[in-house]
């Protein structure tokens, strides 16, 4: 009888060590760290191999034995406990990462997981804000506390630069690069790229420079600092009431809070980043160039907007030809 065909027996909370005999799965999450992977990432793979363990325990296997039969098993048994398409797709990747991981180390004498099957995920289109909406988001952010000063340069980095709410809660003072409105940007696996900061959301930064963050962190704000005059220090750039740095979840309900105050639709901080791109393709941008702001490994993460985009021209055209 192999791994996959024992019943299933009471899962234990912690697997035991027989399990895992020799910490492949500390050793594999370490490898991810070293290769740049967020405490995010690193927590969910966690979490989705101390479930593959669990299920191995219960079953009495353990990674030293896992198979294709074992796999599959596994996989069916994932798929029957309902889970969202996304949740799933992330489970089996960690499943074939650590898989690959044994197998190079010949832990494992063949991957497995090679022919393992994904789950089919139909693909959204991104709810996109329209330039209206943005507009009556952005006038919703206008007053001079400085808070508001801080939520204004918040909102300027999500929709005017197109940052996701973890690079806007990550930069730093250093991270404004001097004369040349462009901000360092730390993305996805480390990856750092530049991106230039428009008008108006140079104007913002240069407001919550002057009048907002040495309120919040606690200083004076009688002196004005020059925001792109030379590197201003590794000190968080956004901070909260209590001067601690922001957290994405205070990106969060900033966005659904000027939403409000706005009267459209609640939104989310990466519908502003959505906004960002396809306001841009609409008007002529390179979908490369695009790519390469966003800070996506490839183009075919972009290639979104161009159906989005798609969907935008179909209503001009229904709206507008007389032929429609």
């Amino acid at each position: 009888m192999t791994v996959a065909d024992r019943p299933e027996a009471a899962p234990t909370e912690k697997s035991p060590a027989a399990t895992d005999p020799e910490g492949r799965v500390a050793a594999y999450l370490r490898d991810l760290e070293v290769r740049g992977a967020s405490v995010a990432t690193r927590r969910s793979y966690r979490s989705d191999l101390q479930q593959l363990l669990v299920w191995l325990d219960a079953r009495g296997g353990s990674l030293e034995v896992l198979d294709r039969p074992t796999v599959r098993a596994f996989s069916s048994d994932l798929g029957r406990r309902g889970y969202a398409p996304a949740t799933l797709s992330r489970k089996l990747s960690t499943l074939r990462g650590l898989s690959r991981f044994l197998t190079e180390r010949d832990v494992l004498a063949a991957d497995p997981t090679r022919a393992l099957p994904g789950p089919r995920r139909r693909r959204r289109l991104p709810r996109v804000l329209s330039v209206t909406d943005v507009d009556a988001l952005l006038a919703a952010a206008g007053g001079t506390s400085p808070f508001e000063l801080r939520d204004r340069l918040v909102l300027e980095l999500l929709y005017g630069c197109g940052l996701r709410s973890q690079e806007v809660v990550g930069l730093t003072m250093a991270d404004v690069k001097a004369g040349q409105a462009q901000l360092i940007v730390r993305g996805k696996g480390g990856k750092t790229r530049l991106v230039p900061v428009g008008e108006e959301a140079a104007a913002a930064l240069r407001r919550y420079l002057a009048r907002g963050r040495a309120v919040l962190a606690g200083g004076s704000s009688a002196a004005p600092q020059t925001p792109l005059a030379g590197r201003l220090g590794a000190a968080p750039l956004l901070l909260s009431r209590s001067g601690r740095p922001l957290l994405t979840s205070d990106i969060r309900r900033l966005v659904v809070k000027y939403c409000g105050l706005a009267g459209i639709d609640a939104a989310s901080p990466h519908m502003l980043r959505h906004a960002y791109a396809t306001h841009m393709l609409e008007r002529g941008a390179d979908l490369r160039a695009i790519q390469e702001l966003l800070g996506h490994a490839s183009v075919a993460t972009t290639q979104v907007y161009t159906h989005v985009s798609a969907a935008h021209l179909r209503k001009v055209y229904d709206i507008h030809h007389p032929r429609a």
